[in-house]
C-alpha cells in the first residue's frame, strides 16, 4: 500500500469516525424528542450499526480494496473522540433548534391548511347539505302536502261513498285472501285433504 493510499484510508476512517458520532448524537436527539423506549430503541441501534459497519466497510473498500490494518481502528476511534470533544455540544444545540424550527414549520403549514382548505370545505359541505334539506322539505310541501290540503274537502265530501266501497268490497276481498291462503299453504305442500 502506497503512502498517499494510507494517508486518504486514515483520513477518510477519521471522517468515518466523525460521521458516526454525528449519527448517534442526531439519534440520541431524535430519541429523547419523540420518547422512543422498548424495540424502537433496539430496532434503531440495530439499524445505527448497520449504518455504521456499511458506511466504514464501504469507504475501506473504495480507499485500499477492504484492507483492514489496527491503524485503521485507531483512526475510526480519533474521528470518534475529536467529534465528541470538538463538534458534539454545538451539534447538539443545532440538531435541537433545527428539529423545534422544523416543528414549527410544519405546525405553520397544518394550520394553513386547514384554515384554508379544511374550513371552506366543511362550511360549503354544510350550506350544501343545509340548501339539500331545505329543497327536500320544499318540495315535499308543495307536491305532497299542497295537493292534499287543496284536496281535502273533496276527501271529506268522499269519504261516506269510500266507506260504502270498501263495505261492499269486503266479501270479494275476504274471498280473495282465502284463496291467497289456499295457495301459500298448496305451494308449501301442507294441503288440507278436504280442498
Amino acid at each position: 500500500m502506497t503512502l498517499y493510499t494510507q494517508w486518504v484510508t486514515m483520513g477518510l476512517m477519521m471522517g468515518s469516525g466523525l460521521m458516526m458520532g454525528l449519527m448517534l448524537d442526531l439519534y440520541r436527539v431524535l430519541k429523547a424528542r419523540f420518547h422512543m423506549w422498548g424495540w424502537v430503541v433496539s430496532l434503531v441501534d440495530l439499524l445505527y450499526w448497520a449504518v455504521a459497519a456499511s458506511m466504514v466497510f464501504g469507504l475501506l473498500l473504495w480507499s485500499n480494496w477492504g484492507e483492514l490494518r489496527f491503524t485503521v481502528l485507531i483512526a475510526i476511534a480519533a474521528g470518534w473522540f475529536l467529534y465528541y470533544s470538538w463538534f458534539s455540544n454545538f451539534t447538539i444545540r443545532l440538531l435541537r433548534v433545527l428539529l423545534s424550527w422544523t416543528e414549527t414549520l410544519c405546525r405553520v403549514i397544518l394550520r394553513i391548511l386547514y384554515v384554508s382548505l379544511w374550513l371552506p370545505l366543511a362550511a360549503l359541505s354544510m350550506l350544501l347539505y343545509r340548501v339539500g334539506v331545505g329543497l327536500f322539505r320544499l318540495l315535499r310541501a308543495l307536491f305532497f302536502r299542497f295537493p292534499l290540503w287543496l284536496l281535502s274537502p273533496l276527501f271529506r265530501w268522499l269519504q261516506p261513498l269510500r266507506e260504502r266501497l270498501a263495505q261492499g268490497a269486503r266479501p270479494i276481498t275476504r274471498r280473495l285472501q282465502r284463496w291467497k291462503e289456499w295457495l301459500r299453504r298448496w305451494l308449501s305442500g301442507q294441503r288440507n285433504r278436504g280442498e
